[in-house]
């Protein structure tokens, strides 16, 4: 019986701790040039993931609207993250590019200012998720 409890115990501070260590992530998304399209916002949590295959949690939201909008990221365990933003303006879940491979679409990824040339790398755009909740502005970059 007492080893039972003993487990019981151990089991329910283990939750405990796992609920305590995930932290909330919100994402102001702003400088929209227009209602048009998709918006895709994409998280990622390893540089091998990353602009490739965003974690579940990756919302796209269909804009109605030149507003700033609000993602909501909740139960994020500790450590690097990542985010890239597309306006898909013609809905095909992707970015486009032209001939040049310049991007066609407005975009934006956490932390950098401006795009640069080439794809980021996970490091440059990353920031660290503890226990604390996180605040991100992350504005359109049109080019």
């Amino acid at each position: 019986m007492k080893l039972f409890l003993g487990l019981l115990v151990l089991a329910s501070t283990t939750v405990f701790y796992t609920e305590a260590a995930a932290a909330t992530l919100t994402v102001r998304i702003s400088d929209i040039p227009g209602a048009k399209g998709d918006l895709l916002v994409g998280i990622y949590a390893t540089a091998d993931s990353f602009t490739a295959s965003p974690m579940e949690e990756s919302p796209k939201i269909k804009l109605t609207t030149e507003e700033d909008q609000v993602v909501v990221f909740k139960d994020l365990k500790p450590g690097k993250y990542a985010i890239a933003v597309i306006q898909d303006l013609n809905e095909n879940g992707k970015l486009d590019r032209n001939f040049l491979g310049i991007p066609k679409e407005p975009l934006a990824f956490s932390v950098l200012k401006k795009i640069p040339r080439g794809k980021p790398k996970f490091e440059a755009c990353s920031f660290e998720i503890g226990k604390e909740p996180v605040y991100l502005v992350i504005s359109l970059i049109t080019k």
